[in-house]
């Protein structure tokens, strides 16, 4: 089954991100516990889709495949953790190896997308169907694009690295 693309209602392009959930009827699915992990195929998706509406000279070229996330640099393999389902929480990336404290597990510098502006967001996430856009819309966030910049930009990431969750409180065993 293939999911089909919404049709863009007139004013896409000038939707507030919580217009847009509601659009696409985002709120049970980001909730869902039970969603499955995207497939090669999701991930393939995205990559072309960015490649389309967002940066055609983006690379998305990498020897570890976006299920297991990317080439750590310095590792020569995939990071340290894996994708895969937490009971009643949905899903995570878990520790594939004893991590040290203080070890670099993720460096998002080539492997993170950067929108350039909310009008190519909002283009490639209404070109995704609906629980795809919900993924990335879930997955987005803005950030500094320089530090001591007072520019910001839209970005995710278009491999389970983007399943990484932070810690928060004492008992975090991420910060």
């Amino acid at each position: 089954y293939i999911e089909p693309v919404w049709p863009k209602r007139s004013g896409w392009e000038f939707e507030s991100i919580e217009h847009i959930l509601k659009y696409f009827h985002c709120e049970a699915y980001i909730k869902d516990a039970n969603k499955p992990l995207p497939t090669i195929q999701d991930w393939k998706m995205f990559q072309s889709h960015y490649k389309k509406h967002v940066d055609n000279t983006r690379s998305f070229y990498d020897t570890v495949p976006p299920t297991m996330g990317y080439t750590l640099e310095g590792s020569g393999g995939p990071p340290p953790f894996y994708a895969k389902h937490s009971p009643g929480k949905g899903r995570g990336l878990f520790a594939s190896r004893d991590i040290k404290r203080g070890e670099l597990t993720h460096d998002g510098t080539n492997t993170n997308v950067m929108f350039p502006d909310g009008l190519s967001w909002r283009r490639f996430v209404f070109s995704l169907p609906r629980n795809r856009a919900c993924d990335i819309i879930d997955w987005s966030w803005t950030q500094q694009i320089e530090t001591n910049s007072d520019e910001y930009g839209i970005f995710s990431a278009i491999n389970i690295s983007v399943l990484h969750n932070g810690g928060r409180g004492n008992d975090a065993n991420v910060n």
